[in-house]
């Protein structure tokens, strides 16, 4: 997971208009929603929605409207995989905490994200009693996994949200692993002509290159950008110990 920036999908000035149309009765939407929330977290009730709760409260998903523009924070990525999203209808606009549990976020602009069908069919309406997830756009996300060269993660620390999160958004799927090993061996081939170079003498060069391969690694645009960027060190510090990019 690549941190994203807010500033790059900015709240439309015209949401708490198509929010207000959307929820008629907005008062009475929140109280509902309140009530609703003060419910345990784990409690028959609240997990078996807001919409058993309160039936006559029915969501408009205007927020499918603004995909464009929430997709620009993450670059047409999904925010947990970060594999490329191409079909637009492919793309989903994933409610962080899930609507069905937390109704008053429901047309809240901040608990958007883009999500691919896989990670967001996997969270499914998941959340934890204790301690959520780790949010794309706080902090350093990266930090909490670690990507091997076979495809697959882990979390960094076990028994926290980023255990949690691999579990629960399926970030270990097969085809997902598989892709993100695809990537990381195209990486990999062409970072090994610049160890070639460096073993040669060639340390220009392949400096040159290694620093081409880490630009178009570990940029926001790329796809599996932290698994690419995490598999490049280790290569090349065993490879060229010392060796500066």
């Amino acid at each position: 997971m690549r941190r994203v920036y807010r500033k790059d999908c900015a709240c439309p000035a015209t949401w708490a208009g198509s929010v207000q149309k959307a929820l008629p009765d907005y008062r009475e939407f929140r109280r509902y929603a309140a009530a609703f929330e003060r419910l345990g977290i784990n409690s028959s009730r609240r997990r078996a929605g807001f919409s058993a709760y309160a039936p006559h409260i029915q969501f408009t998903a205007i927020w499918g409207k603004r995909k464009e523009i929430i997709a620009a924070m993450s670059h047409r990525k999904c925010v947990y995989c970060e594999g490329a999203i191409n079909a637009p209808r492919a793309a989903h606009v994933e409610h962080f905490k899930p609507k069905s549990l937390f109704p008053a976020l429901a047309y809240e602009w901040t608990n958007y994200f883009l999500g691919c069908p896989g990670c967001n069919g996997a969270k499914s309406d998941k959340w934890p009693e204790r301690g959520g997830y780790i949010r794309p756009d706080q902090g350093d996300p990266s930090r909490h996994f670690l990507f091997s060269e076979d495809g697959s993660m882990k979390a960094l620390k076990p028994r926290r949200p980023a255990e949690r999160m691999v579990a629960d958004f399926g970030l270990n799927r097969t085809w997902l692993a598989d892709e993100r090993k695809q990537n990381i061996d195209t990486m990999l081939r062409v970072l090994n002509v610049a160890v070639q170079m460096w073993k040669a003498g060639h340390r220009q060069q392949a400096r040159r290159l290694a620093r081409t391969v880490l630009e178009n690694s570990d940029t926001p645009e790329a796809a599996y950008s932290v698994a690419l960027t995490q598999c490049f060190w280790r290569a090349w510090k065993a490879a060229c110990p010392g060796g500066k990019v």
